[in-house]
């Protein structure tokens, strides 16, 4: 077919073109189910109706409006065109003498939601219908969603923010099926598509495949690597760029802002929504807030440490930590009646040498020393009483300037049933000056 494309379930004025040699005749007809269109009062009516005695002009391009309604059911118009003798076309015709097919989608919706498989955790709502957190939907483009609600533990344990969602364009971040990818294409058979090198990153099978050359409703049926194989041949040719969405959905921006009420019994988030382009299906973009909120406190890495190589440093896990927002301290609400203790000390493995080459990514590479630091306190005990942080660290005799090295810290909160934070995020990391 000359083409076959998708529009929205709004009215439009659509134009069909036909080129060919100046002169050259031919007659057209369109039908939606057993409707034909008439040409003279622009409206679909039962028993055809064919526009004949059509000629292409001097230009060689020969336009025509086609009046699209409104709809509230998906539907498509299928184009036909009868040559007449003499006539020369550039479009392809099917069997049928269809040189194209319009899809018009009913208005699809995107509903967005955040949940949690943690038995423990509760997503509540705190706003009106269709604004908290459990659901709201976006069934266009210029309407933006808000959505507020609360995080809670079901025995009324406090709850703690250890990461603020966030979204991406080509991955949707935390958000399910919200990700778009752009990419263009190195060589194509029809079918088969190489795209350009990493292209494929985070394309999926069942994914929908727009473009300019794009027609009909094509989905990736398969991927490997930068290799994606089509639901149906396409006249693709190096250079054009193909997009790679969930039902041709566009989404975002999306975001969210938690309340700085980590360490209590409930969390509020707010989370904001937009669509770029309308999808062809109805879809549902999910927020798991597993990833983001837990009943641990939080032992926030200590990063950048500065020490000199002859010499000692003081450490402050409460103030020297990058919190979940990306600043300094622990900003846990219950942080004066935390625990913090070491949870292992420096041994061997955990320092490092710069060798002066670099990888691929311009990083410096650094090889495992046999000598490490030592830290005045020992693995598992506190640094001080309840809401208290201090430790020293101090160096090998052997080490120098540019070396690094770490240890891990932990937390303990003080409720009846106390809970301990996750041991592998409080890391401590030292560089020596």
């Amino acid at each position: 077919m000359a083409f076959s494309k998708i529009i929205g379930y709004e009215g439009v004025v659509k134009e069909i073109t036909i080129n060919g040699n100046a002169g050259s005749k031919f007659e057209i007809h369109v039908k939606q189910g057993t409707s034909y269109y008439d040409f003279d009062t622009d409206s679909f009516t039962p028993g055809e109706k064919i526009l004949k005695n059509q000629e292409i002009p001097s230009s060689g391009k020969y336009t025509r409006n086609l009046t699209i309604p409104k709809v509230t059911a998906d539907t498509s118009y299928d184009i036909y065109m009868r040559t007449l003798p003499g006539t020369v076309s550039n479009i392809s015709l099917t069997n049928e003498q269809k040189i194209g097919t319009l899809f018009q989608k009913a208005n699809k919706t995107a509903t967005f939601t955040a949940t949690e498989s943690a038995s423990t955790l509760v997503v509540q709502n705190s706003g009106s219908a269709g604004t908290d957190l459990t659901g709201g939907t976006i069934s266009n483009t210029k309407t933006e969603l808000t959505q507020t609600g609360t995080i809670t533990e079901d025995s009324s344990l406090f709850v703690y923010c250890h990461s603020v969602p966030s979204w991406d364009r080509a991955t949707g971040g935390d958000w399910t099926l919200a990700n778009t990818v752009d990419a263009e294409v190195l060589d194509s058979d029809g079918v088969t598509v190489k795209l350009v090198s990493n292209g494929g990153t985070n394309i999926a099978a069942g994914d929908s495949v727009v473009g300019e050359v794009i027609t009909d409703e094509i989905t990736v049926s398969s991927i490997s690597g930068d290799i994606v194989t089509l639901s149906a041949s396409q006249n693709i040719e190096s250079g054009q760029v193909l997009t790679f969405s969930k039902s041709a959905w566009e989404i975002g921006p999306l975001s969210a802002q938690v309340s700085n009420t980590s360490g209590t019994n409930s969390i509020t988030m707010t989370t904001n929504h937009a669509i770029t382009k309308m999808g062809i299906a109805n879809i549902t973009c999910v927020l798991n807030c597993d990833t983001h909120f837990t009943v641990k406190p939080n032992a926030f890495p200590v990063e950048d440490i500065e020490c000199p190589a002859v010499g000692e440093v003081d450490i402050f896990p409460i103030v020297d930590c990058t919190n979940y927002l990306g600043s300094k301290g622990d900003l846990d609400n219950n942080v004066a009646t935390k625990t913090y203790k070491t949870h292992s000390v420096p041994g061997a493995g955990t320092a490092s040498r710069p060798t002066g080459d670099k990888d691929a990514n311009g990083d410096l590479i650094y090889t495992t020393l046999d000598v490490y630091g030592t830290v005045s306190v020992s693995a598992g005990s506190a640094m001080g009483s309840a809401g208290a942080a201090e430790v020293t660290y101090t160096p090998h005799a052997s080490m120098e300037a540019g070396d690094k090295d770490y240890f891990y810290y932990k937390t303990t909160d003080a409720q009846s049933s106390a809970q301990t934070s996750v041991t592998t995020t409080g890391k401590i990391s030292i560089t020596l000056v």
